[in-house]
């Protein structure tokens, strides 16, 4: 997708954005920065971040990797990860008192004649979730013109809180999640993104292979073996009410999830 300027990007908060967020106290400031303009200080904290609070490994991991030890990460392959195409990179993060408690990394690219925003990372501390940290992260992007040409949004992920809110932020609840939208398009997305590690990546699950019988729908062969722990108790509770549709998550695999946006709903904050 070729480089377009730009307008500058915000570096404060609507203030409807923290209007739901009544147990956050002290300063509060969400900033956006472009691919080309994050600074390797900023790298370096969202890597801490990542470090301290993205999970621990699995039973099933190799050495050197230890069983129960954190997924440790680097500024070095976070921008690797997460910045492998700069201009049409955002970073979104969000500090208290100084303190980054929360980021998201998106990238776009051009799928045929649609935009698509992929959200490469999303990390919040552990001892701030639950609050609309990731929710408003992710709305901060849609709300900015970088997304505007943006028509469908995805994400890879083994959290189903991170599927819930990217599916809320194009406007459709998670249990409406289009699955023959995703089986018709997952494949020439994945074919066509620039993301290094999105790069072929194999597509599992009964919406991919019919012949697949062990619960699992939309998922994707990650071969990273993090704990389930967190997750599995979340998607219990959304399998329990009915409302999830992407199927079983399973050991060194995430769910993938692709919708279409929805941007006159955009307007409407916390939906």
């Amino acid at each position: 997708m070729a480089s377009t300027p730009s307008p500058p990007l915000a570096q404060s908060h609507p203030t409807s954005l923290l209007s739901p967020l009544k147990e956050l106290t002290g300063s509060s400031i969400l900033l956006l920065r472009p691919g080309t303009e994050v600074t390797n200080d900023e790298l370096a904290q969202c890597a801490r971040l990542f470090s301290d609070n993205y999970g621990v490994w699995d039973q099933k991991v190799d050495k050197p990797l230890r069983p129960g030890g954190r997924v440790k990460m680097t500024a070095a392959r976070l921008r690797e990860q997460c910045l492998s195409d700069p201009e049409n990179t955002i970073l979104s993060m969000w500090f208290i008192n100084g303190k980054l408690i929360g980021h998201a990394f998106a990238t776009r690219w051009k799928y045929g004649e649609h935009v698509v925003c992929w959200v490469t990372q999303l990390v919040v501390d552990a001892n701030m979730r639950r609050r609309y940290i990731a929710t408003g992260l992710l709305r901060h992007i849609t709300m900015h013109a970088w997304f505007m040409s943006a028509s469908l949004i995805g994400v890879v992920s083994s959290h189903p809180a991170t599927c819930r809110a990217v599916a809320k932020l194009a406007g459709s609840a998670i249990s409406k999640v289009d699955l023959d939208f995703i089986q018709a398009h997952a494949q020439s997305i994945l074919n066509s993104t620039p993301v290094d590690y999105l790069k072929g990546i194999k597509l599992k699950g009964s919406l991919f292979d019919p012949e697949v019988d062990d619960g699992t729908i939309s998922l994707v062969d990650t071969n990273f073996f993090v704990d389930h722990g967190e997750p599995q108790a979340i998607l219990d509770i959304y399998i329990q009410d009915g409302s999830w549709v992407l199927g079983n998550l399973v050991d060194g695999h995430e769910f993938f999830m692709v919708v279409p946006v929805a941007h006159s709903h955009l307007n409407d904050p916390f939906v």
